[in-house]
């Protein structure tokens, strides 16, 4: 009996601490994307492509004849939107300015900021003022001349 008592114990010593490694293994790899995210922050630089899921699917392409309706489009965490090239997409429409809009990704949420454009940009019916941040829901329409677009997750 002692042994099967001893053996016993003897698992159960070792289950223990085997738990207690895995607990602490899961607090390193915790630690170590936390500060990997924060790293990037502080450097103020992109973030990871995974990170912004966000795409923009084409409602209406106004004179572009490249964006057909139902077109989607991924988005980076930071694009900027206009006719010109240099833009992440470009929108061949007459009423967008050749530096529209950006579309910027914190991490949580999704903001479009209109860069002195001249029609303006607007999300859901509410004009965003230039140069400032305007949320933008999934499934949110933006409107940037004849051209409306959808954000998908």
């Amino acid at each position: 009996m002692p042994d099967l008592l001893t053996t016993w114990s003897a698992l159960l010593f070792a289950g223990k601490w085997l738990f207690v490694g895995l607990i602490y293994l899961a607090l390193v790899l915790i630690l170590g994307a936390v500060r990997q995210e924060a790293r990037w922050r502080l450097a103020g630089g992109e973030a990871p492509a995974h990170v912004g899921a966000g795409r923009l699917r084409v409602l209406e392409g106004g004179a572009d004849k490249r964006l057909q309706p139902g077109y989607v489009i991924p988005l980076r965490p930071v694009t900027t939107l206009g006719a010109k090239a240099g833009n992440t997409i470009v929108l061949a429409d007459p009423y967008v300015s050749s530096r529209h809009a950006r579309l910027t990704w914190d991490g949580t949420a999704w903001y479009v900021e209109d860069l002195g454009s001249a029609n303006g940009t607007t999300v859901d019916d509410k004009p965003c003022r230039p140069q400032a941040r305007c949320p933008v829901p999934f499934g949110a329409r933006l409107y940037l001349g004849a051209v409306v677009l959808e954000l998908l997750a």
